[in-house]
């Protein structure tokens, strides 16, 4: 929307807005109201492109909630176009950013504010990187801005955050994002799957299969889900009183009735192909391979938890012949991009320091509802870098309470902060 700018867009993917198309064929619980921003829909107005119809919160139906699939051929897509008949922005795709720098002489420990707002930045990035021409150049630009979120790099399953005994050799065996398992129905049906994590993620991963035996009543599904925490004296999942988000609250529901099974008991479901057991309190100790069965699977052994002080103990539980093990434990950003630059983080979220203290100490920090939270003001989009910017997911670092809506914002302040030519100076 600024005709003060130039932009070249990085995209590691083949088309825009990769992230999203890898969750294609998951559903928003947040509707089109909380997903369209007002510069969106007047680039949408300009292409004189169809709007979805943005409803007020509470009294939104089933068809106003988008799936990932939906979001980009009705919104995302179609703003990819605008941007390219715009004539102002140039898109790299199969392209990822390798590293960020400062040009002239300037390193990281040079602490000239001056120097450092004059120089221009340097980004290293490589194209087809999977492919024979493979090949690096170099991107001049007065400023970045990193967008490229956190999806897909996920989070350690082992103890203490770092990888258990035996998990990354299992990589290949191991699923960090929301499976499309309609789409890979071999890989689950007749076979054993292992969910660990306690957030909407893992119970997203959980509602699938469990869709996904109701359409096959012929196969079955067996499902280990292993949660760090438990739901001894409040619910596993905390309910938002008059919740106005209905597919988070039936999510919600959903998890709490499959985690009211006693610890490694099947849970009481109403699908006789679909079994799952729940694991409260435990942590992955080690996976280890079981070739030896012909069928590629493997085990896992998982160190119990106690239920005060979160400290392990000597008890274990063994889970046999798992085809598939999906870590939905969370996802933390990747700041090697920018390994280089000055900027602060945060010791606990990884994510920017000004903004995470401005999140930690907002209205609604330490609800579960993400509704609940506010955008802080445009000084916390500053880092001790001039002109770098951490928008979207990633300026969240580890936090899972990121909203679109909030990013809209972050946008808006960024280019506000770029057109009135204000150093990002913390």
């Amino acid at each position: 929307q600024s005709k003060k700018w130039e932009v070249t867009i990085v995209e590691r993917g083949s088309e825009l807005c990769a992230n999203v198309v890898a969750w294609e064929h998951v559903q928003l619980f947040s509707a089109w109201s909380l997903n369209i921003s007002d510069a969106g829909r007047a680039a949408l107005t300009a292409l004189g492109a169809d709007i979805p119809d943005c409803k007020e919160i509470g009294t939104e139906t089933a068809v106003d909630y988008p799936t990932g699939r939906e979001f980009l051929d009705r919104y995302l897509r179609p703003l990819g176009a605008y941007l390219v008949g715009s004539g102002r922005c140039r898109i790299l795709l199969d392209t990822h950013v390798v590293s960020i720098g400062k040009s002239t002489q300037l390193l990281k420990g040079d602490l000239d504010q001056s120097r450092r707002k004059a120089a221009s930045f340097r980004t290293l990035v490589a194209q087809h990187a999977n492919h024979a021409d493979y090949h690096e150049s170099m991107v001049l630009s007065d400023a970045v801005v990193d967008a490229s979120g956190t999806y897909g790099n996920g989070n350690w399953l082992g103890q203490g955050g770092i990888p258990a005994l035996g998990e990354k050799r299992a990589a290949p065996k191991i699923i960090r994002t929301i499976p499309n398992v309609a789409q890979e129905a071999a890989r689950y049906l007749n076979h054993t799957t292992a969910v660990v994590g306690s957030a909407f993620s893992a119970i997203t991963t959980i509602k699938n299969l469990q869709d996904l035996a109701t359409a096959h009543p012929a196969a079955t599904v067996d499902v280990h889900w292993c949660t760090r925490r438990g739901n001894e004296g409040s619910p596993l999942y905390e309910k938002i009183e008059n919740d106005p988000l209905p597919q988070r609250a039936s999510l919600s529901q959903l998890a709490n009735s499959l985690a009211c099974s006693g610890a490694g008991e099947e849970a009481k479901t109403d699908y006789s192909n679909f079994r799952l057991w729940y694991h409260p309190h435990v942590q992955l100790e080690s996976i280890s391979s079981e070739d030896a069965d012909g069928k590629g699977t493997v085990n896992l052994v998982l160190s119990e938890v106690h239920e005060v002080d979160r400290s392990t103990t000597t008890a274990t539980q063994t889970i046999e012949g798992v085809r598939t093990l999906i870590a939905n434990v969370g996802f933390r950003p990747d700041t090697a991009l920018y390994r280089e630059l000055q900027v602060h983080e945060c010791y606990a979220s990884e994510g920017p320091m000004k903004l995470a203290a401005a999140l930690l100490s907002s209205a609604g920090a330490g609800s579960v509802d993400c509704l609940a939270q506010v955008a802080p003001g445009k000084d916390t989009m500053k880092n001790p870098e001039p002109s770098f910017y951490i928008v979207g997911m990633k300026s969240y670092g580890r936090s899972s309470k990121f909203l679109l809506t909030i990013g809209h914002e972050q946008v808006r302040h960024v280019l506000e902060l770029l057109n009135e030519g204000i150093p990002a100076c913390a």
